[in-house]
């Protein structure tokens, strides 16, 4: 497996969610979570099937992006199976931010809109995209609903409206060397997001954040046919743990071939050297 939504969870995890938080998107997700190092979450990640994996930051509304994005590099640099992404802090030159990281051998970016509290397609991203799209990188972008603040009053401020798959097509559109992930395939806007992926050619869906066997059987049919080179395996880890994703994964009735293109293929493709 080539998981491609994988975050570690160390103490910036945790800080970047808090306490309170944390604890409500473990019980959303039913999870069993503890702090570890990079090396031992490595070593886990391995037991449990994974090959290779994509190693994405959790920023927050105010966070020191260069910081993490050095964590995120010097987690990467120790791994012969690992890639990572960046995060930008809009508010503080985020161009300069992610050109940092470009150079680094970070393979694009991270964005959480629900936790940053910035859309997709908001113009302080322009210089992000640019940079990115020069480089022929990977745009990783929270969609959909979130386990993040699940079961809080107010779902603990976070706000679903930033994450609608559709603020991500305008992008995709003027940025067509980069390549978009729409992770945990939109839902409950699905069609919405299935809609932008077959319409371009550089949109992929990732399945990660949910149990195979609750994603939606529209998801699965474009998987199986006019999605197939573009629909990436992911888990979540830690929150949900990447030898069950594949053990449901293996009951689902895709093609041979389709089965192999989710679980490596593309994203071997994608994350090409």
């Amino acid at each position: 497996m080539f998981d491609v939504h994988v975050h570690i969870p160390d103490e910036n995890l945790f800080e970047a969610l808090g306490e309170r938080v944390m604890e409500a998107s473990l019980k959303y997700f039913r999870a069993d979570v503890r702090r570890m190092g990079f090396r031992e979450a490595e070593e886990d990640l391995l037991a449990q099937g994974v090959k290779h994996y994509a190693l994405l930051p959790v920023p927050s509304r105010s966070f020191d992006a260069a910081k993490l994005n050095r964590v995120v590099h010097t987690y990467v640099s120790s791994s012969n199976i690992a890639v990572g992404l960046a995060a930008v802090d809009p508010s503080r030159e985020p161009g300069e931010q992610i050109r940092e990281a470009l150079k680094m051998g970070l393979k694009g970016l991270k964005l959480h809109p629900n936790l940053q509290f910035v859309y997709p397609n908001d113009p302080r991203l322009r210089r992000v995209y640019e940079s990115i799209d020069e480089a022929g990188g990977v745009v990783l972008v929270h969609t959909g609903t979130s386990g993040i603040g699940g079961g809080l009053r107010g779902g603990g401020g976070f706000k679903l409206d930033y994450s609608r798959p559709i603020w991500v097509d305008e992008v995709a559109a003027e940025y067509p060397n980069t390549s978009f992930i729409l992770a945990h395939f939109g839902w409950p806007w699905v069609s919405e997001a299935i809609a932008i992926s077959l319409q371009k050619a550089n949109v992929y869906l990732d399945l990660s954040g949910w149990s195979p066997k609750y994603i939606p059987q529209e998801v699965w049919s474009y998987t199986n046919t006019l999605l197939q080179d573009r629909v990436l395996a992911g888990s979540d880890y830690p929150f949900i743990k990447p030898r069950r994703w594949l053990e449901e994964f293996s009951r689902i009735p895709l093609r041979d071939d389709v089965r192999e293109k989710v679980l490596h293929l593309n994203a071997e493709r994608l994350f090409r050297p």
